[in-house]
Order: structure tokens, then C-alpha cells, then sequence
């Protein structure tokens, strides 16, 4: 009772803090699916705007590496999306956690409690925002570069620290604003959705053809202009270029062929997947006992164990951005995998260290995920003889039902954590440009875009499905 007492307090006062952030009201009316598709746009464009408007005092250099906290933060480093959305990412993980450790005791089915963990949400994401504004501001990196292989920070005057600071801040609470107003209804899917996909598609493209600066020159690293250079045959596999000088980079770490072709076969796999399912006999009762199938997503978890994996993945990193030879930056290396079969073979350890921890996490967050998001046997039960259906063979029982569905739910749910972890393994061992678990979430969040905006026009088109469907 202590813990749950100490936990509304802390949710209160983390409410309190997000009651201050403007908050975008629900539309009176529901906009229609054009209207819908400009205001999400029109919230891409902005975020695409900032994320390349560079912070006073920042010589933004583009790197030959593509940064899993960059991926999964939607961020861009030195600019007013440095922190990208993991502040909100992070709150929202972090609160979770407190939750299925039963330390916060919410019934998110009650509209009160929702509000509060809404609020709170919001609330935590300001308050890491703003410490991790101070923290990157104060620990240099943004004004760090290396000469002669020796790092060397270059800090500007106070004042555009402050400056710096102040504008990292504000953008949180921005981006906040940004991804409540598609949620509630005035865009489509989600803005923290919207952000990952674009950073992915970002990172693809520059794969394909993006370059780098290195000692003054401009160096052309991306697949189609290093083979018009130096020829596709040669760009196969491995660095076409020659091993650029930069750390971390100087084995096989340019985008080559075999990653453009693995891009290419995860998509289609990852899309193929997304699609399959799992039939559950139920039987209707009011119907004579009338026999149909319910259809389990084989990805029953989808993408969420391997983000919420990722983002526990990417804090590392950048923590281990400001103490550069701790402990915890060799943490931080080793929960990055090495990307591309020519790192993977040089460095077979740490692809096996990444590959464990990510596939363990996975299903922990699978598991935590079904039981917080009501996917769970109990609630999934509770629901089937609330819409008067049973599994034939079974009690019209409520925990017989849950035992029934649970012998289906925890083994898809493990298997899809499995899954979806060894998608981004194969993706990352093969180089899959936009990384593994971009790549991963892009797919599988535009495949739900598709679903969704199928949903919708089916929706305008006939209006009498809105009155069935309660819209």
C-alpha cells in the first residue's frame, strides 16, 4: 500500500508538470481522410524542418554511421531534433515498467486513471527532456571533434550554451504537442510513428546515395555513387572507397550490395509475416453453436519488444556519450551490433552478445506487453463471452477460457518475440541498409499505415459502415 501510495504521488506531481504543456483538443467533428492526410504531412514536414535547422554554435558533420539512438530516437545530432522523441519514448517505457512491476496501481480501463498516467506521461517526458538537454550541453558533445585521433572539445560562449539548452527543451515539448495532435484524431496513426518511419526512409536513402566529410573532402559513400565510380562489380561487398578514417568505420562499414539486396528481401519478409495468422476456433452460442475462427497475428507483439528493446539499447548509448571510456561505453559497443558479413566475421562476439541480449529482452517486453496492453488470456477470455462466443469443446467458463487461450496467447507471444528479434539479427549480420530494427519498425509501421487508410477510405466511401462500426 506504501509503494502504491508513493507511485499516485509521483504520478501527481509528473501530472501536475504535463498539465503546464499545452494540450491539443480532440476535433468536434472528425475530420475527413484528406483533411487528415494534410495535417500529417503538414506535421512531417515540420519535424523534417527541424531536424535540419543546426543548433547555434554546432558544425553538424553528416557520419558515415547510422546510430541506433539516432534510428530509434528519430533524432539528427546537432540540430533542434537532437533529442529526437526519446524523452517521450523513454517516460512512456519507464512508466510502463513501474506499472507491470505493480509499484503504480492504475486500472487503465477507468477514464480518471488514464488521464493521470496520460498526464504523467506527458509530465516525465518534459522533465527528461530538460535533463537531458542540460546533460548534453554540459558534457560538450555537441562541440567535440577529433584531430590527430585525439578528441577535443571546442565549447562556444555560455550564452550560446544556454541558448543551446533552452531551444532542446522547447523542441520536446514541441515535438509532444506534434505527436498529441495526430493522436487525437487530427492526423493519421501516431506522430512518434510518423518520426521513426521518416528516420528510417532518411537513412535508407542515404545509404543509397549519401557521402560523408573527411579532412575537408567530400567522400561519395552511398551504393549507387560509389559503384558509378568505381563499378558495381566492386562494391559487392565491403568498403569500395578504401577504409575511411574514422573510428568504428574502417572494416566493411559502407552500405554494398549484399545489404541493398538484404534490404530488399527483409521487406518483403517482414511484410509477408505481418500478414500471417493464426486461426482460434470459437463456436457462437446464441447462433446454434455456429463454428468460426478468430485470427491471431503470428507477429502476435508486432514490433513493440524489439523498440522497447531498442530504446533501452539506444539510452545506453547515449549516456555513453558523455563518459566516452567507461564502463558503460563498452557496454554501449557491445549492444550495437556490427553491421554488414565483414564486421560480423571480425567481430563474431559482439553480434553474439548483441544477438543474446536482444532476443532475452524481447521476450520479457513481449511477455510485459500482452499482459499491459490487454492482450492477455484473462482480458481476451473475459472478452470472447462478452461477444458471446466460446471455444468449442471448452466451459463457458471464464478460467477455463483464460487456460484454454493461454495454452495459443504465451507460446505466439514468445514465438513472435523470437521472431521479430532474429529479423533484425539476419537484417544487421547482412548489412539490410536503415539498420536492423529500422527497418523493422518502418515496415511494419507503414504496413499498419496501409491498413489503416484502407480502413478509412472503406469508411468514406460508405457511410452507412461509420453508424455499424459506432464511428
Amino acid at each position: 500500500m506504501v509503494q502504491e501510495d508513493l507511485g499516485k504521488k509521483l504520478l501527481g506531481i509528473l501530472a501536475q508538470i504535463g498539465a503546464w504543456v499545452p494540450s491539443t483538443p480532440r476535433p468536434a467533428k472528425k475530420p475527413n481522410l484528406y483533411k487528415r492526410l494534410m495535417w500529417t504531412i503538414a506535421v512531417l514536414v515540420i519535424y523534417l524542418v527541424m531536424s535540419n535547422i543546426p543548433l547555434p554554435g554546432v558544425n553538424v558533420n553528416t557520419s558515415p554511421q547510422l546510430l541506433l539512438m539516432n534510428i530509434v530516437f528519430a533524432a539528427n545530432t546537432g540540430t533542434l531534433t537532437q533529442l529526437g522523441i526519446g524523452p517521450i519514448v523513454t517516460a512512456g517505457l519507464v512508466l510502463q515498467l513501474l506499472m507491470g512491476a505493480k509499484l503504480i496501481d492504475l486500472d487503465m480501463a477507468d477514464p480518471e486513471d488514464q488521464k493521470l498516467f496520460t498526464l504523467a506521461q506527458k509530465g516525465f517526458a518534459v522533465l527528461l527532456g530538460v535533463l537531458e538537454a542540460i546533460g548534453i550541453v554540459l558534457s560538450g558533445s555537441l562541440w567535440t571533434h577529433v584531430v590527430n585521433g585525439i578528441a577535443v572539445v571546442s565549447p562556444p560562449p555560455a550564452a550560446i550554451m544556454v541558448i543551446d539548452a533552452l531551444l532542446l527543451a522547447s523542441s520536446t515539448v514541441l515535438i509532444i504537442i506534434m505527436d498529441e495532435m495526430v493522436q487525437k484524431g487530427w492526423g493519421l496513426g501516431s506522430g512518434i510513428s510518423l518520426f521513426i518511419t521518416a528516420s528510417v526512409v532518411s537513412g535508407i536513402a542515404w545509404e543509397v546515395g549519401g557521402w560523408f566529410a573527411q579532412n575537408g573532402h567530400v567522400i561519395w559513400a552511398g551504393l549507387i555513387p560509389a559503384g558509378l565510380m568505381v563499378g558495381f562489380d566492386k562494391v559487392i561487398i565491403g568498403n569500395p572507397l578504401g577504409a575511411p578514417k574514422v573510428p568504428g568505420t574502417n572494416i566493411g562499414a559502407m552500405p554494398d550490395l549484399i545489404g541493398f539486396i538484404a534490404t530488399i528481401i527483409m521487406i518483403v519478409v517482414i511484410a509477408y509475416l505481418s500478414s500471417v495468422k493464426v486461426q482460434v476456433p470459437v463456436a457462437m452460442h446464441r447462433m446454434r453453436g455456429l463454428r468460426t475462427k478468430i485470427p491471431l497475428n503470428l507477429l502476435y507483439v508486432t514490433n513493440i519488444p524489439v523498440l522497447l528493446a531498442a530504446i533501452i539499447f539506444a539510452n545506453i548509448q547515449a549516456m555513453a556519450q558523455a563518459a566516452p571510456n567507461s564502463p558503460l561505453a563498452t557496454l554501449a559497443y557491445y549492444l550495437t551490433p556490427p553491421r554488414g558479413l565483414l564486421l560480423f566475421l571480425h567481430e563474431p562476439l559482439r553480434m553474439l552478445t548483441y544477438s543474446i541480449a536482444l532476443i532475452i529482452l524481447s521476450i520479457l517486453f513481449g511477455i510485459l506487453w500482452v499482459e499491459l496492453a490487454g492482450l492477455d488470456p484473462k482480458t481476451q477470455a473475459k472478452q470472447l463471452i462478452e461477444s458471446d462466443m466460446q471455444i468449442p469443446g471448452a466451459r463457458n467458463d471464464p478460467r477455463h477460457l483464460e487456460k484454454v487461450l493461454a495454452k495459443y496467447i504465451y507460446p505466439l507471444t514468445i514465438l513472435s518475440s523470437i521472431i521479430v528479434a532474429l529479423l533484425v539479427i539476419v537484417a544487421d549480420i547482412f548489412g539490410a541498409y536503415g539498420t536492423g530494427t529500422g527497418l523493422l519498425l518502418a515496415v511494419m509501421i507503414l504496413v499498419q499505415y496501409y491498413t489503416m487508410l484502407t480502413f478509412e477510405r472503406a469508411i468514406e466511401a460508405y457511410p452507412l459502415l461509420r453508424k455499424v462500426l459506432g464511428e
